[in-house]
């Protein structure tokens, strides 16, 4: 199978994700986890939309509630969405080569290591391992002892756990708060600061792989839907557009998912 009839591919586990192929040519979305995307072929351009220009690179590591608008130029890339905590993009910030502004943001340009990227990308594109595999890989990587940083902070970390188990579900923000010991305002403050998204885009985030989830056990798109906690089809297919920057459908049909939500052993 060419290239260019290849199917895209998912790699998803509790930690974090991969997606390996082609995006739209002007690729749009609302970054709820922070991102590392890498072009497997030519340079990408990010725009910046109070200036009107763009930044060309190979590679981008885009920090969690940026607004993130790329031109694709039509190349395949892999896109890692690093760990709900902030621990990924605080291993990988020294690596990159420069840092820029996109809007009132700041986010990486270049990658140190980027052919490692690159070459990691296309196995999984082209020979298409088993999740474990592709997991473990992407761990001992990103896990690396020389990138180690301090753990954040453990109230929030039982937030996210506690929104991820309870993804399908309208849990009320103020029983997160007393179950993990902080008052409303401050749960919402320091949720922001650890993970870059708030409460609400980050649970709908959640319900996307959840359906995602639900479509590898092989639901329809709009059973997995309403399994997922989205009231109806109408409103997932609004919420992957502005978080996942595409047609639900057309990714449903074009991508092949490789799905694990819980711990990978």
């Amino acid at each position: 199978m060419s290239q260019q009839q290849q199917k895209a591919i998912v790699y998803a586990s509790a930690e974090r994700s991969f997606y390996v192929g082609r995006l739209e040519r002007h690729f749009r979305r609302l970054n709820v986890p922070s991102t590392l995307i890498v072009s497997l072929e030519d340079e990408l351009e990010l725009l910046d939309p109070l200036r009107c220009e763009k930044i060309r690179s190979r590679s981008f590591l885009i920090p969690a509630g940026m607004n993130l608008e790329v031109d694709t130029h039509g190349a395949s890339v892999a896109l890692c969405f690093l760990d709900d905590l902030g621990t990924d993009l605080a291993r990988l910030k020294p690596r990159m080569s420069d840092s820029v502004r996109i809007g009132h943001s700041g986010c990486y340009t270049g990658i140190q290591g980027q052919e490692d990227v690159i070459e990691f990308a296309n196995l999984l594109r082209n020979e298409r391992p088993g999740l474990q595999t592709a997991v473990h890989i992407v761990d001992e990587w990103l896990g690396h002892p020389a990138r180690a940083v301090p753990d954040p902070d453990p109230r929030i970390m039982q937030a996210v756990e506690l929104i991820k188990s309870t993804a399908d579900r309208n849990i009320a923000v103020e029983e997160i708060a007393q179950r993990v010991g902080l008052s409303v305002p401050r749960l919402i403050q320091l949720f922001k600061k650890v993970t870059g998204s708030p409460i609400r885009r980050f649970r709908l985030w959640q319900r996307i792989f959840l359906v995602a989830s639900r479509l590898a056990d092989g639901l329809s798109l709009n059973d997995a839907a309403i399994a997922a906690g989205f009231a109806d089809y109408a409103q997932f297919s609004r919420t992957y557009r502005e978080l996942a920057g595409a047609k639900a459908s057309d990714a449903r049909k074009h991508t092949e998912l490789r799905i694990q939500l819980t711990p990978v052993i």
